[in-house]
């Protein structure tokens, strides 16, 4: 097998030089290195440029959000008839050295997997920022084991409920069966929870989605917040007035489309108890927010339809005569 990755940047010199002769230093190569970047303002499209011989170099003129790009990449990869493995990643990530050794290894042996997380470490390479998502009570993402110590979390390989976005392993069968119209990742989302909502359509879809601790990744994300009950509040707090709009925008989206009665009506007294904390703590600590997000009608309108869509395609799969499922 092959695999090939699709990295998303902004604003991320920083990062970069790291990120790419990581990419670039796998004891088996990748098929294709794309990095598109999200019309930075910094130095990174300079630095993008002077590997542009090692790497397939992305460049929109417009910042067109981070699922928008993803898509865009992962579109480029698949011109190639012969591209099986798609990561799509951040540019804040370092790979191990054998991380693509170690991800086709797993594929080849197991091939009914669809998704994979791998274990993201922070740059200590001791703190835990994703050993895979589950899906709290309240219907939001808890990456397992986030903030804490490595020698205190489970990280035996296992299934798992979704994906961290900072790094997913897709096989090509997974993203031609996840296609919502020319969609991979909803557009609509611009920025977060791209991954859970993505996560959440592949387990209506019976996709198998697993943790592999054997894959490591490095990540920059939030590495000296206190570790505490309140750390992720505190990071959503702290966010700019746009994120936080996208948080909460983003939450119902997913809800919308993904919610099913009968599966998850034992959940909504949690998941009303918490909202009505989260968003509360959010709009009173940005109030601005509250006239985009009350102007989101045509991100509702497309997830309602999107909604229909997922229905209609899970109906399909698990009709005996279906045979194969195509795209949404």
């Amino acid at each position: 097998m092959n695999i090939s990755v699709a990295i998303i940047s902004y604003n991320s010199e920083k990062f970069l030089h790291n990120n790419i002769r990581s990419l670039l230093e796998q004891s088996i190569p990748f098929k294709h290195i794309v990095i598109i970047d999200n019309f930075s303002s910094d130095n990174s499209r300079n630095i993008i440029e002077s590997y542009q011989n090692s790497i397939e170099p992305i460049l929109p003129d417009k910042n067109t959000g981070y699922a928008a790009a993803a898509n865009t990449a992962i579109r480029h990869i698949l011109t190639d008839r012969e591209a099986e493995l798609i990561m799509v990643a951040n540019s804040d990530i370092i790979l191990d050295n054998n991380f693509n050794k170690n991800v086709i290894e797993k594929f080849e042996k197991e091939q009914d997997i669809g998704m994979m997380s791998p274990l993201i470490l922070r740059f200590d390479k001791k703190t835990v920022d994703s050993a895979g998502q589950m899906c709290s009570r309240t219907l939001h993402p808890v990456e397992i084991g986030f903030n804490h110590s490595l020698e205190k979390v489970d990280i035996t390989e296992k299934p798992v409920f979704s994906v961290c976005g900072a790094a997913t392993i897709f096989t090509r069968k997974t993203l031609d069966i996840l296609n919502m119209e020319g969609e991979y990742y909803d557009e609509d989302f611009f920025m977060f929870w791209e991954d859970f909502d993505i996560g959440w359509r592949a387990n209506h879809l019976n996709i198998k989605t697993i943790f592999f601790p054997k894959a490591i990744v490095y990540h920059f994300r939030s590495g000296t917040m206190k570790k505490n009950f309140f750390s992720r509040f505190s990071l959503a707090l702290a966010r700019p007035p746009l994120i936080k709009y996208h948080l909460i925008k983003n939450r119902y989206l997913t809800i919308i489309k993904n919610f099913r009665l009968r599966q998850h009506v034992k959940f909504l007294p949690y998941a009303i108890l918490k909202d009505f904390i989260w968003v509360s703590l959010l709009t009173l600590s940005s109030p601005k927010i509250i006239i985009p997000l009350m102007h989101s009608g045509k991100h509702i309108k497309h997830a309602l339809k999107k909604r229909k869509l997922l229905a209609e395609h899970i109906k399909s799969i698990n009709t005996p005569s279906a045979g194969n499922p195509g795209t949404l």
